[in-house]
């Protein structure tokens, strides 16, 4: 029996000699980075996985939105880059920051279009070290001389690391009857 628990006495003393030793010399574990989803976005060889990416970005999209909402062309072109690309939900191809500006002065001056936050994530790609996409989900309503149109639109933005959006895709879908109910009572409350 003395010998066990000499035996487990020095094992833990050598194991405990060891770990001091590690941490004196600085030789420091990496933890594995956990991963999820993939992305072929413009390398269709990616590897590595997706991860989460930063709040600021998800911060800065919503920031890019409420200066749609706002009209703010300036404060948009500050956050597009010269080269944006951004592809509509019906199939609209944009290029370029200066025809991203005249086509929203274009269409805010025949409809008063607004987006509301849902929800939104940051993601990147793990070896990619170039910025970061968010996923993010806005309530649409345009309010047309005789009739207002509510959709859902899911947007992602690809911001570079000098929090430039250098592309954006919108995909837009109806929403349900029940939606729009939802919606309405919740506006009726004052909780939308």
């Amino acid at each position: 029996m003395k010998k066990t628990i000499t035996s487990i006495l020095i094992i833990l003393i050598l194991s405990n000699c060891t770990q001091q030793e590690i941490s004196n010399n600085n030789v420091e574990e990496k933890t594995p980075v956990t991963t999820a989803g993939f992305s072929n976005i413009w390398d269709y060889n990616a590897s590595g996985g997706l991860m989460i990416g930063n709040q600021k970005s998800v911060d800065l999209l919503n920031e890019y939105i409420k200066f749609h909402n706002e009209r703010n062309y300036e404060k948009i072109r500050e956050m597009n880059s010269d080269s944006i690309q951004i592809s509509g939900p019906n199939g609209e191809s944009i290029n370029g920051s200066d025809e991203h500006i005249a086509i929203l002065k274009e269409w805010f001056k025949n409809a008063n279009t607004t987006w509301k936050p849902i929800w939104g994530t940051s993601i990147k790609n793990v070896n990619d070290d170039n910025g970061c996409m968010v996923l993010s989900v806005f309530d649409n309503t345009t309010i047309l001389p005789d009739t207002t149109i509510r959709t859902n639109e899911l947007i992602q933005a690809y911001f570079n690391k000098n929090d430039k959006i250098i592309a954006f895709w919108v995909n837009s879908r109806d929403l349900t009857t029940k939606e729009l109910a939802d919606i309405a009572t919740a506006e009726e409350a004052g909780n939308y």
